[in-house]
């Protein structure tokens, strides 16, 4: 079994019109960990400390809800047992849920959206999450054997 402590860093651009709350919930595979709250244009450190046995794991950032539609959910920084995870980040990948109607007009006119961003394929397109959806980020415990293994 490995403690891990994390600290993961949200925040949402500024936008034109003054946004409400933007929600969301960080967790590791299907537990909830944290949840995210943020008003308008600020930022939010979460942070929390889980017992992983040794295996595969999937911290996941779920985008639930924004109210203005111009803004988004980013993930700044990803700080696992005190250390920034830096650009392996952007391995993670988004599966966004994009909205009806927008959707199947970008379908219809030829420009189908991509089902996931990510895998190290797309930059920080990955942290940058428009619509609501959900960043997965695969590591595995022991933890430093994966970073070893990514760096």
């Amino acid at each position: 079994m490995t403690a891990l402590n994390f600290e993961i860093t949200v925040k949402c651009p500024e936008t034109d019109e003054p946004a409400g709350e933007t929600r969301g919930t960080v967790m590791i595979g299907e537990k909830e960990c944290a949840k995210i709250s943020i008003e308008g244009s600020n930022s939010q450190v979460i942070k929390f400390d889980v017992d992983l046995e040794d295996a595969d794991h999937t911290l996941v950032v779920r985008h639930d809800y924004t109210p203005d539609p111009q803004s988004a959910l980013v993930i700044d920084k990803i700080v696992m047992d005190e250390i920034d995870i830096g650009v392996l980040a952007y391995s993670g990948t988004y599966t966004p849920i994009y909205p009806e109607p927008w959707y199947s007009d970008e379908v219809a006119a030829g420009r189908k959206p991509k089902v996931t961003l990510g895998n190290g394929e797309d930059g920080s397109a990955c942290m940058f999450m428009g619509w609501e959806g959900r960043y997965e980020l695969k590591f595995s415990t022991p933890l430093y054997e994966w970073l070893l293994e990514n760096i």
